[in-house]
C-alpha cells in the first residue's frame, strides 16, 4: 500500500477532485451535499493547497499505481493553547476500494506524522452510524460524546456526529 504525505496537490489534483466528488455523491458526510459539482471540489482543493503552503494542514494520499484511492488530512491547531493537538479530517476512500485497508493505512500514516510534529492529542468527528467509527475505535480512539442534529444529510435529515480523541505517546 502506497500512502504518502504530499506538500502540494500539484500532480494529483485531478485525482483528489474525482475522489471528493465520488465520495460525496456516494453519501460521505465530509462537509458537502450531493450532487457535488466539480467546480466546488476544485475550489475546496485550492483552499486545502493554501493551508498546506501555510503549514496549517498536512495531506496524506493513498495511491494505487497512479490513481488516487484515498486521502486524509491532519489540521494542525494554530492556537497558542492548542499547539499540542491536531484534528483528523476528511478520511475518504473510493467506494470500490473500501475494505482493503486503505483507511487504516491513511490513519496510521497521519498519526505517525502527528507524533513527529510533536502533537500529543488527535481529535475527530464522524457521522453517527457510519462505518468509520468502528475503524477509529479499533485504532485506539476513545468515544467522547455525541452531538445531535449536527449536519444536514443528503435527504435533508439532521444527523448526529460522534466525537473521538486519541492521546499519542
Amino acid at each position: 500500500m502506497d500512502v504518502q504525505e504530499i506538500v502540494t496537490t500539484e500532480g494529483v489534483e485531478q485525482g483528489l477532485i474525482e475522489l471528493l466528488v465520488e465520495c460525496v455523491n456516494d453519501g460521505a458526510s465530509v462537509g458537502f451535499l450531493p450532487p457535488l459539482k466539480k467546480v466546488e471540489a476544485i475550489s475546496y482543493w485550492h483552499h486545502v493547497e493554501d493551508e498546506l503552503i501555510k503549514g496549517e494542514r498536512r495531506l496524506f494520499v493513498a495511491m494505487e499505481g497512479d490513481k488516487v484511492v484515498g486521502v486524509v488530512q491532519l489540521a494542525l491547531c494554530q492556537k497558542a493553547n492548542g499547539i499540542h493537538r491536531a484534528e483528523i479530517e476528511k478520511l475518504m476512500v473510493l467506494p470500490q476500494q473500501r475494505g482493503k485497508g486503505w483507511g487504516r493505512a491513511l490513519m496510521a500514516t497521519a498519526e505517525k506524522a502527528a507524533v513527529k510534529l510533536g502533537r500529543s492529542l488527535l481529535v475527530l468527528d464522524t457521522r453517527k452510524g457510519d462505518v468509520a467509527s468502528r475503524l477509529y475505535s479499533a485504532m485506539g480512539f476513545q468515544f467522547a460524546g455525541e452531538i445531535p442534529e449536527f449536519a444536514i444529510s443528503s435527504t435533508g435529515a439532521l444527523d448526529a456526529t460522534l466525537l473521538f480523541y486519541k492521546q499519542l505517546k
